[in-house]
């Protein structure tokens, strides 16, 4: 009798750590034994046709991942919960003690067929291989799809960089329509509990949406995520905005420089090719596409159109610098020296000097070697005054054309 009275102890005992264990009850045992012994998981979990199975779908924002200029498409990293109920899978909780809710693999239930349109991954693999549901005692099944997100977003670059852009994440149910399965949200927005900030974008805004579409003869349910970003400017700012405007400037002060130094050609030479570098860097990060145009591209191109124009005037004024002085200054090119106002004292040039109009009338009808008045004197216009005549226009000239260049831009970044 103790030998049996030792066996039975030593039985229960050996359940019990074998219980503890492995950390299943014998209640759950039988009720995934009962739920799953005639449960079919390509069933749609209703008890009456009549009406549709309502699926939730919900997203929580984990960060965004990346922007693709070139092939015109957004990356995120998110979580999605979806809820439906499986009338299939509900049990009395009085007879399973302490179950009130169990944990399944996905491929033993049915899985509602969400797709993300427009996507670069797989269509509908929201769960279906991997991860497992939570199901409740009153049939309600939640699952929790964990991936990275792709889908083609028109990119506008036309204010690049301070654009924004706005994309969209349109889930629906690829093969049952509205009669059959209805498909919401519960959000107003996703959810951003869990949102890490991207380096590159911020988030102003979200929005989710729930739109019912028709198809032939039936209707579908999409549910539509909208994300607004807007570019962080900073990098480019310092490494591509200041060094133009920097160079920019060169091409106006190289005017400056005198002809007789021999250096004018090289220094407007290299800032052209400065330009073409930078706007060649610019265009490669933008997307091969001739329907938009980014601002910032049409005024480094506009300023390597005027960085080009400046080697040309350039060469110009050092050919009239180094003309022969004996040949006459034809008497067009006398009078822009005129109107410059440019003379030549101490074989220094002089800008703006008082000049009276009888007196510089008089100068320039002194044919055939026409003068122009400096003091009290009229001396004769020489061809180095010209160049200088020519270098004053131009850079005036360069001045109200960065002027422009510069206001345009701002006003198309704004507006």
């Amino acid at each position: 009798m103790r030998k049996i009275y030792a066996i039975v102890i030593l039985s229960v005992t050996f359940i019990q750590c074998w219980r503890q264990t492995t950390g299943v009850s014998l209640p759950e045992v039988n009720l995934h034994k009962d739920l799953f012994s005639d449960y079919n998981p390509n069933v749609l979990p209703q008890e009456n046709n009549s009406k549709p199975l309502n699926v939730t779908l919900d997203m929580y924002l984990m960060s965004i991942e990346n922007i693709d200029e070139k092939r015109q498409t957004i990356t995120i990293k998110a979580f999605l919960e979806i809820k439906w109920r499986d009338a299939f899978l509900r049990w009395d909780s009085t007879k399973y003690p302490g179950v009130s809710r169990i944990s399944v693999k996905n491929t033993d239930i049915w899985i509602p067929d969400i797709a993300l349109q427009d996507t670069f991954g797989e269509l509908t693999d929201f769960g279906q291989r991997g991860g497992k549901a939570n199901v409740k005692s009153d049939g309600l099944v939640t699952i929790w799809p964990y991936k990275i997100y792709t889908v083609a977003c028109k990119i506008s670059i036309t204010k690049f960089p301070f654009d924004k852009q706005k994309c969209q994440f349109d889930f629906l149910s690829w093969s049952h329509p509205t009669s059959v399965l209805v498909l919401n949200t519960s959000q107003k927005k996703p959810d951003i509990t869990f949102f890490t900030e991207s380096g590159e974008w911020d988030l102003k805004d979200s929005e989710a949406e729930f739109v019912r579409q028709m198809y032939v003869i039936d209707s579908f349910d999409h549910v539509y995520f909208f994300f607004e970003l807007q570019r962080k400017s900073l990098f480019h700012v310092m490494n591509v905005i200041i060094p133009v405007l920097c160079i920019s400037v060169l091409n106006i002060i190289s005017f400056l420089l005198p002809s007789g130094s021999g250096e004018r050609v090289t220094l407007s030479i290299s800032i052209f090719l400065t330009l073409a570098i930078f706007l060649t860097t610019v265009n490669s990060l933008m997307p091969e596409s001739s329907d938009e145009v980014a601002s910032f591209s049409v005024y480094l191109g506009l300023q390597l159109l005027g960085s080009a124009f400046n080697i040309f005037v350039t060469i110009i004024s050092l050919n009239l610098y180094h003309h022969e002085a004996n040949s006459a200054v034809p008497r067009l090119l006398k009078t822009l020296v005129k109107v410059c106002c440019v003379t030549k004292t101490n074989a220094h040039y002089r800008i703006g000097a008082d000049i009276s109009n009888e007196n510089s009338i008089a100068c320039l009808n002194d044919m055939p070697h026409e003068r122009i008045k400096v003091g009290n004197e009229c001396r004769p216009v020489t061809w180095t005054m010209v160049s200088r005549a020519v270098d004053k226009l131009c850079l005036i000239s360069a001045l109200c054309w960065h002027i422009i260049l510069a206001a345009s831009l701002m006003i198309s970044v704004q507006y």
